[in-house]
């Protein structure tokens, strides 16, 4: 009796302990799933985190890839900033002994230095669906003067300015030869087509608003800055500046005469 006694009492403790464990393993198995959830809404967060700031800093649609822009400078010419910004405007005219390397492009010639970087960048608007024409390129000193000319005449025409103000307005819109930056060979004029007449409204304005930079121009002649440029603003203009010039450029929403000033500044010119 005794020795069933004591094998009964083994047996109860057997059951005992089996409960006991299997609630140790109940409560491991409920403290797995705990740290597995904790886990995964770590790393959900930190993802979510990482695509935010990846959106903030990535270029816009249609503009050629982060890694694209960090290696778009092996890709395409870089050049000196004494080619790059050559400032042009009424105040300071451009060196008589000044001869751009002309290229035709399309219908029009410009600086075969920037031909690379304009004709990607017509290629990627026209596979984003926004195809540019380019209406007007470099022109030479005398025919900027024939311009300047007839559209003084035309204002002076109507009657309503004198030949002075007509002159200023001109000066405003066309520009003189020499003090005029289609001279340079670096800016480019650009069109959607017939019938199009305001170019800010159309697709294509909008996607060199946004992926021009990437290719090193900058929309020349911006809206509030007529005071620093001296020229209206004109939606469809666009300057070669470098791509790193551009995307600073935006970043500061500076016009080319204020970078160019800025630079002095930060260099103690």
């Amino acid at each position: 009796m005794g020795f069933m006694r004591r094998k009964g009492e083994k047996v109860v403790k057997s059951r005992a302990e089996w409960r006991r464990q299997g609630q140790v393993r109940k409560i491991k198995i409920v403290m797995t799933v705990i740290l597995v959830i904790i886990c995964f809404s770590v790393a959900a967060a930190a993802l979510l985190a990482w695509l935010q700031v990846r959106h903030l800093f990535a270029p816009p649609a249609g503009a050629p890839s982060s890694g694209a822009v960090s290696s778009q400078s092996g890709e395409l010419p870089v050049y000196d900033n004494s080619f790059s910004l050559l400032l042009v405007n009424y105040a300071k005219p451009l060196d008589p002994g000044y001869r751009p390397e002309l290229e035709q492009c399309e219908n029009v010639r410009v600086d075969s230095r920037i031909a690379p970087a304009l004709t990607k960048m017509m290629e990627q608007a026209k596979t984003d669906g926004c195809p540019l024409t380019l209406a007007g390129g470099y022109v030479d000193a005398e025919t900027q003067n024939k311009l300047y000319q007839a559209e003084v005449e035309r204002l002076v025409a109507q009657g309503r300015l004198s030949r002075v103000r007509a002159e200023n307005q001109a000066q405003s819109t066309v520009g003189k030869g020499g003090y005029n930056e289609n001279q340079t060979g670096l800016a480019v004029t650009f069109s959607a087509g017939a019938g199009q007449k305001d170019f800010a409204s159309t697709r294509q304005y909008h996607w060199l608003s946004e992926n021009s930079v990437y290719y090193g121009f900058v929309l020349r002649f911006p809206k509030n800055s007529e005071s620093v440029t001296g020229m209206s603003s004109n939606p469809a203009h666009f300057r070669y500046v470098g791509t790193d010039n551009a995307l600073k450029m935006r970043e500061f929403s500076m016009c080319l005469e204020e970078y160019v000033s800025y630079l002095a500044e930060q260099s103690g010119g």
